[in-house]
């Protein structure tokens, strides 16, 4: 009879802690809230005592037990080998087909395991990476096969075969395959180490993997894959979706893009601190947001207008002329969301008596410590499935404006859109050079032109990270992520210099900004990885073309060995040249770069 999935894995949590610090405790409620639908063991040494766990399951109501298992299966890794290689121990889950050996330092972003039950392998782990020699891209040197133990889905029965029945015998066509990557990665010594290593196998198996420490899924998945044994495992492309290691944000950054892999093992020790709160966060997100959301087809918009003492500031006037133009869209689904930060003077009284009759328009009042808290507030307050924001001294042009951007982000299955827009200054009128691989430069988008599903807003989390241009940080973050932007080519809003972005981002701000450009960029894309902070930092609004001269700025970016991020650098560098004229190179004309 079929077992159901109940009885088809286990997850097995292996652990000599008696108790848990706050963080891994975290770790420990988060992954089975995840795989909640397993049953979960915590596995300890028998010298420990239980009740730690089966009080924090209690309390979180979670369905776990404890295990107690013999004490010298703990206290070093030769011990944790030891039972990784004991068939005993798979003996005891033999009711089910899978384990999922998950540690304590692994961390699961969502639960595929059917599916890769489905598949039918044996064992399926975070791919393996030789060290870096600085010898070419990162995706060279990962191992065509071979998976790490610490997040791994096992078939219980095969382990129990291989370890009971194994005759080692060489398998030519695998070990030719593993000598060629050791060769073109010009890694001659290690070609010698296997070579000796697989005769020595050979002879004795056991007292090898002893002698050397070979962890056993090292043993499973490479020696005995080498030397003969039935046992199936996915290539390593395959194997990075279902769980990473060494070279985590490179894999996710580069390769991975909106899709998750079940869980990373090491956080702790391979992934920086920052790219892994922003990551255990988006796609905890993504995951209860983004991805149950239906597909669109007449979605409500709604348009968050900020303002805060509007008659202080002399701008009522300006604001009528925003709020009407979101009043006056053709769009017949459109919600204007008023957030008024706390004003000390009479707007948000003011605001009621113009505006309270209106039937699409909702006021609200919340005091926020900046612009960027009363953006959150509003997506927070509105009701649409897609989201713009208007500043108050902004406005749409066309009428048709709304319309334009939800037919073609509709027809394009996209995951946001933006326009064109015309700049208005005491100096005359010109387009802003819209472009959207220019965001990788801080410019190319003014966000009153853009409109985004409020799940992707909630999934990034823009205007509650802490950045100086969260505008720009949504634009980078969303590009970088893979979510689906499109363009509409009409010119959709009227943009008035000389407000808040031109004073927040520039004067005495400009090297906070720059700072938290090159922080943002480090965080969402893999440029860390290739540029120093001061190279990134040239980067922004394309200050190194002007300042160090183009080729200079060139050469920078072709350090850059993601081919997708060094094209949108170099397609933002081409754009602005043919823009603005190759005078843009020796003359510093654009004063508008510092301003959104």
């Amino acid at each position: 009879m079929k077992k159901d999935n109940l009885h088809r894995v286990v997850v097995l949590i292996p652990t000599h802690l008696d108790a848990l610090d706050t963080d891994l405790a975290a770790t420990l409620r988060h992954n089975a809230e995840v795989l909640h639908d397993y049953p979960l063991e915590v596995i300890l040494p028998d010298s420990c005592n239980p009740g730690w766990y089966q009080a924090f399951f209690q309390q979180n109501k979670i369905e776990g037990r404890v295990r107690l298992v013999r004490a010298d299966y703990f206290g070093s890794s030769a011990a944790v080998n030891k039972m990784g290689m004991d068939p005993a121990f798979y003996r005891m889950y033999a009711d089910y087909d899978y384990m999922l050996i998950c540690h304590l330092d692994a961390w699961i972003f969502k639960d595929d395991l059917r599916a890769w039950m489905a598949k039918g392998y044996d064992f399926v782990g975070a791919p393996l990476f030789l060290p870096d020699l600085g010898r070419g891209r990162f995706l060279k040197r990962m191992a065509p096969f071979g998976g790490n133990g610490g997040l791994s889905l096992r078939r219980i029965s095969t382990c129990i075969r291989v370890l009971e029945t194994f005759k080692p015998r060489p398998n030519p066509l695998r070990i030719a395959q593993a000598l060629w990557f050791l060769a073109i990665n010009r890694r001659f010594d290690l070609a010698a180490i296997l070579t000796r290593a697989l005769r020595e196998v050979l002879r004795d198996w056991r007292g090898t993997c002893s002698k050397y420490n070979i962890y056993e899924d090292v043993f499973f998945t490479i020696v005995a894959k080498l030397l003969g044994a039935r046992i199936r495992i996915p290539r390593s492309w395959e194997a990075r979706l279902f769980s990473c290691e060494v070279n985590y944000k490179l894999l996710q950054t580069e390769s991975l893009g909106l899709s998750s892999p079940l869980g990373i093992h090491g956080y702790d020790k391979y992934v920086d601190p920052d790219f892994l709160t922003y990551v255990q966060g988006f796609f905890d997100r993504k995951r209860k947001i983004y991805d149950l959301e239906s597909p669109l087809d007449k979605p409500v918009v709604s348009v968050i207008l900020i303002v805060k003492d509007l008659t202080k500031h002399g701008r009522i006037d300006s604001f009528d002329q925003a709020l009407m133009s979101v009043v006056h869209q053709t769009y017949e689904k459109v919600e204007a969301v008023i957030v008024d930060g706390a004003s000390t003077d009479d707007t948000l009284s003011l605001l009621r008596q113009r505006y309270g009759h209106l039937a699409n328009v909702s006021i609200y009042s919340k005091a926020d410590r900046s612009v960027w808290e009363a953006m959150s507030n509003g997506v927070a307050f509105s009701t649409g499935d897609l989201i713009a924001i208007m500043n108050s001294d902004d406005y749409f042009c066309t009428p048709n404006a709304l319309a334009l951007m939800v037919d073609r982000l509709v027809k394009t299955s996209s995951d946001w859109v933006f326009g064109s827009t015309l700049l208005i200054s005491s100096d005359g009128n010109m387009p802003f050079p819209t472009y959207l691989p220019s965001v990788m430069n801080c410019f190319g988008i003014v966000h009153q032109s853009t409109l985004f599903k409020k799940s992707v807003i909630e999934t990034i989390k823009p205007f509650d990270s802490g950045h100086i241009t969260a505008e720009n940080f949504l634009f980078v973050a969303a590009l970088a992520a893979g979510f689906k932007a499109a363009q509409v080519q009409e010119c959709l809003v009227h943009y008035r210099t000389g407000g808040l972005s031109t004073t927040q981002y520039s004067g005495v701000n400009y090297d906070r900004t720059v700072a938290d450009y090159v922080r943002y960029l480090k965080k969402v894309t893999s440029i860390g990885f290739y540029l120093t902070d001061d190279e990134i930092s040239r980067l922004y609004g394309f200050r190194g073309a002007q300042g160090q001269g183009f080729v200079t700025f060139l050469r920078t970016i072709m350090k850059i060995q993601d081919p997708r991020l060094r094209n949108l650098f170099l397609r933002a560098c081409w754009n602005q040249i043919r823009s603005t004229g190759i005078g843009w190179l020796i003359k510093r004309k654009i004063r508008l770069l510092v301003m959104r």
